[in-house]
């Protein structure tokens, strides 16, 4: 007799090998090899989302180059974040460079400097039983960014600086709202104590990532590319 469950599950293995393999030859993730680690807060601005919770949240995050491209190469930039829920358990945000347009905010876009980048979630969240809507970032303070997409000129902005996004809730057919704002600086040693994001693993039981299966897919890359971190590359990322 087939196992039907084992050839439904092929996908997710073939994915997963794939990017533990990538992630062991490049000894760094797959994408977003390089980055700068973040610390901040986390202040809720709206209760359009609830699961955030009251007041100023603590908040770690990380700003990265997807390919890894160097100097001022354009590349698709990340902003990943994480804060705690109104739990108190961890809740992970993995945003990219995209389009601005309805059909473009499910297209990576490389962007030519952090001046101008906007970071989306490609993939629409469902908050309980609420329509689908799209997370974006968007810097508060523009004018004051490097025009260029160097990972060094971004590290030397912070030498002194802070960097302020706002978090925006857009759905197709609504109005966007702010409902949230980040502040940034470089982390200390030991305050950026974790490795990884994974917004499908840590986020809030009836909060969802949609449509299931490319996320199901997607949590396949995300497992197999730690898996294929040395320890010492793990340690030796930024």
């Amino acid at each position: 007799m087939i196992d039907t469950r084992r050839i439904t599950e092929l996908p997710d293995t073939a994915i997963r090998t794939a990017f533990q393999t990538g992630a062991r030859l490049r000894h760094a993730r797959v994408f977003h090899p390089r980055g700068i680690r973040l610390a901040g807060r986390f202040r809720a601005t709206s209760d359009y989302v609830p699961w955030f919770g009251q007041g100023d949240r603590a908040v770690i995050a990380r700003l990265s180059k997807g390919i890894g491209s160097p100097g001022p190469v354009p590349d698709v930039l990340g902003l990943a974040f994480r804060v705690l829920d109104r739990d108190e358990h961890p809740w992970d945000f993995a945003l990219a460079t995209t389009g601005r347009s309805t059909l473009g905010r499910f297209v990576i876009t490389p962007a030519r400097a952090w001046a101008t980048a906007r970071f989306g979630t490609l993939l629409p969240y469902r908050f309980a039983d609420a329509t689908p809507v799209w997370l974006f970032a968007e810097p508060l303070d523009a004018d004051d960014l490097p025009n260029t997409a160097s990972l060094q000129t971004l590290d030397d902005h912070l030498d002194d600086r802070v960097i302020r996004f706002s978090l925006i809730a857009d759905g197709i057919g609504r109005p966007p709202v702010t409902v949230g704002e980040l502040d940034l600086r470089r982390a200390e040693p030991g305050e950026h104590r974790t490795d990884f994001f994974d917004p499908i693993l840590n986020r809030p039981a009836d909060v969802t990532l949609i449509p299931h299966l490319v996320n199901r897919l997607r949590e396949s890359a995300y497992t197999g590319s730690r898996r294929g971190r040395t320890d010492d590359s793990a340690q030796s990322a930024t």
